[in-house]
This record gives structure tokens, C-alpha cells and sequence, in this order.
């Protein structure tokens, strides 16, 4: 359970801003008026670290979660966890501005954070289209909008390569797996959802929440030509436990090799490239047969 949590900390948090908050929060600036060009920055999400990053603008960030993993902030302080960030941890690194991914979780501690003098840039991030618009908000946020236009624009340009590289093939029935014990699977309205479809796949999940928890028998039961195993926090021979399902006897199983396509953020770019290769690697430069995985290729089985 403690594997599962760590793999899902990264994006059940904003699904619980609708159920938590009575309804989904709009970008909004909490606290004090932050700087034009803000000097000393925390980032409570790994996917805004990620945009920082990407921005580069890496400098500025003074502190991160215990879940960021970029190497340019590997040296970083941490201050607490996605939905448990410390406001004490982040006082005392004086920052002139906190990045935070709206989470009803977390929304105590980032009001205590803003009462107390720091201002707080608050962004929703849940789907390809607040992907875009975060790139564009941190930019302006950080006093840097022509970057964070420019970051949109590659990430929109991702999402128009997969589109039309895959509009006239068949589309994949799969099922998106984040957890095996207990099993989860990526449903509609969740971010792996959208790219799914962004990548010329079919979601077998469907009329549910974004992440339901179900028995394997539902999971036999959906049938899935490919199984892409995203539960990246847990070992890989835990698969041996999902034999049943016809398509992991057959080895059609995309094993992920890191959590980007659970990381709503400047990651898309290679999750929509791992999703269309694996969903079709017949597609131009990515080989094999339309809507198959060889039995021993891939990353993992």
C-alpha cells in the first residue's frame, strides 16, 4: 500500500480538490501581492517543479517536495509532501513566491502559508489543457511570460504530432494500470485518460471515477489488448498476479519505465511519445505491428 500511495501521490491529489473543495478551483493568486520577478521560489508539486525546469528558470526554485526527482533540483530542500507540505519548512526558506497544484488536501496549510506573508500562485492541473495553460501562468508567475508561451506552444505541438500520427489507425483497447495491490486503473476523466485518446487508444474503464479500485475479475472481464503497467512504484514480477487477464498472458503488457505519464506537466512530451509507440509501433519510426507488443519486446513484461 505504501508503493501505491507514493505512485498516486503525484496526481490523485487534484481529483480530490472536486470532491474535497465542493467543486474545481480556478488559477487564483492567495496571500500578499508576489513580485514582478520573484527571486526565491517553492514549487508544492513535482509537475510545476517540472515547468520551472523547463522554463529554465531552475535557479530560482529554493525548495521542493519529497517527490520531485529532477536532477536540477536534486540538491534542493524538501518541504513536505504533495498534499501534507510543512508551512514551517517553507518559511523558513523566505521565498518571495509558493507555486501550488490546487489541492483540497493541502488547501489548510497553503491558506496558513499565505496568511502569513508569502504569496501563493494556485493552479489547477488536471488535464492536457491545464497542462498548456500552466506552462503559460508559472511563466507569467516567475515575470517570464515570452518562456512560458514558447513552453506551450512545444507541448501543443506534442500533442498535434500524436493526433495526427495516429488519426487513421485502429484505435487500441487498453487498460491503464497505476496500482496492482489493490488494482487500479486510470478511468475517465483522469490525465492518462486524455492521452489515451491524444495517442489513438481506447480507455476499456469506462463509467466510473478517474481512478477506480476494482477486482481482477473486472479486469479479465474488460478484456484489454494492452495492459500499460504504470504502477512504477511497485516491483515488476507483481505481474506475474495478473495472468488471468488474457493480454498479460500474451505478453501484450507496456511496462512504463518512470511515472511521466502520470505527471501532468512539461513530461507529456515523452509520455505521448512512449504511449503512441507502444500503442502502435507500426507508426512511422517506431516499428512493429499496428495495436501489438511482441512477447519479450518492450521496455518490461
Amino acid at each position: 500500500m505504501r508503493a501505491l500511495a507514493a505512485a498516486l501521490a503525484l496526481l490523485l491529489p487534484p481529483a480530490l480538490a472536486v470532491a474535497q473543495g465542493g467543486g474545481r478551483r480556478a488559477p487564483e493568486w492567495l496571500g500578499p501581492p508576489a513580485p514582478a520577478v520573484p527571486r526565491r521560489v517553492v514549487s508544492l508539486a513535482p509537475s510545476l517543479t517540472d515547468t520551472v525546469v523547463a522554463l529554465g528558470l531552475a535557479s530560482r526554485l529554493v525548495g521542493v517536495t519529497r517527490y520531485d526527482d529532477a536532477p536540477a533540483v536534486a540538491g534542493l530542500p524538501r518541504v513536505g509532501g504533495f498534499i501534507d507540505p510543512s508551512p514551517e519548512a517553507v518559511l523558513a526558506l523566505k521565498p518571495d513566491l509558493v507555486l501550488w497544484l490546487t489541492d483540497g488536501g493541502a488547501y489548510p496549510a497553503v491558506r496558513q502559508i499565505a496568511a502569513l506573508g508569502i504569496p501563493v500562485r494556485a493552479i489547477p492541473v488536471v488535464s492536457v489543457a491545464d497542462t498548456l495553460a500552466a506552462a503559460r501562468l508559472v511563466g507569467a508567475a516567475l515575470g517570464d511570460a515570452p518562456a512560458g508561451e514558447r513552453l506551450a506552444a512545444a507541448l501543443q505541438a506534442a500533442v498535434d504530432r500524436a493526433r495526427a500520427g495516429t488519426a487513421g489507425l485502429r484505435r487500441v483497447r487498453v487498460l491503464f494500470l497505476v496500482g496492482r495491490e489493490p488494482l487500479v486503473a486510470a478511468g475517465p476523466g483522469s490525465y492518462p485518460d486524455e492521452l489515451l485518446r491524444i495517442a489513438g487508444g481506447e480507455n476499456v474503464v469506462q463509467g466510473t471515477r478517474p481512478w477506480p479500485v476494482f477486482p481482477l475479475e473486472r479486469a479479465v472481464a474488460l478484456d484489454p489488448e494492452l495492459v500499460v503497467d504504470a504502477a512504477v512504484n511497485e516491483p515488476a514480477a507483481g505481474l506475474a498476479r495478473l495472468d488471468a487477464i488474457p493480454a498479460v498472458r500474451r505478453g501484450a503488457v507496456h511496462r512504463a519505465p518512470n511515472d511521466d505519464m502520470l505527471r501532468p506537466g512539461p513530461k507529456l512530451l515523452p509520455a505521448l511519445a512512449e504511449l503512441v509507440a507502444a500503442l502502435h509501433p507500426a507508426a512511422p519510426g517506431t516499428g512493429g505491428a499496428p495495436g501489438t507488443r511482441p512477447a519479450g519486446g518492450g521496455r518490461a513484461r
